[in-house]
């Protein structure tokens, strides 16, 4: 199935957004996780199955239909095992992130020299890093981070005063 058009816009407007490809169909729940996150941030996203075993003219037919959009997206490479899609991906495209599902998975850390991917074992922190890396050039994501850093802390804030009433040592 092609690329569709509303993606390709998105894109190109180089304000980020992610594709998540995952080796197989039984990591859903793990690809639901990583959806969750992105949608945090309001992060537009597609999902792709494609296994680097076992499809890999598809993969590579994927990478160059994605490379040839004028634009740019962050890619999220699901495999657990022998991850050869994390390699693979961030070898021709860029930026990859690998968020195995069965972290920790040595092999995504152990790719070979001209392969860059990140690592993320925590699918729940796969949205912030990717809107990290477009907040400068999207004030939506900037925004949202700061207000999801503002929560927190305020948060933290509040327990702070509450666990020094609560547990005075004198």
């Amino acid at each position: 199935m092609p690329i569709d058009d509303k993606f390709k816009e998105i894109m190109q407007s180089n304000t980020g957004c992610a594709v998540i490809m995952a080796g197989s169909d039984s990591d859903e729940k793990h690809i639901e996780k990583i959806i969750e996150s992105l949608k945090e941030y309001e992060i537009p996203y597609q999902v792709r199955i494609c296994s680097a075993h076992k499809q890999p003219e598809k993969l590579i037919a994927l990478i160059r239909e994605y490379n040839g959009i004028k634009g740019s997206a962050a890619y999220i490479a699901i495999a657990g095992g022998t991850d050869a899609l994390s390699g693979t991906l961030s070898f021709h495209v860029g930026p990859v992130i690998s968020c195995p599902p069965d972290a920790p998975n040595q092999s995504c850390l152990t790719n070979p020299l001209g392969s860059s991917n990140g690592y993320i074992a925590r699918a729940g922190n796969v949205g912030k890093f990717i809107a990290q890396i477009y907040a400068g050039a999207n004030p939506k994501f900037k925004e949202l981070l700061e207000k999801n850093n503002a929560e927190k802390i305020g948060h933290l804030e509040k327990k702070d005063a509450e666990f020094q009433s609560k547990y005075k040592g004198y």
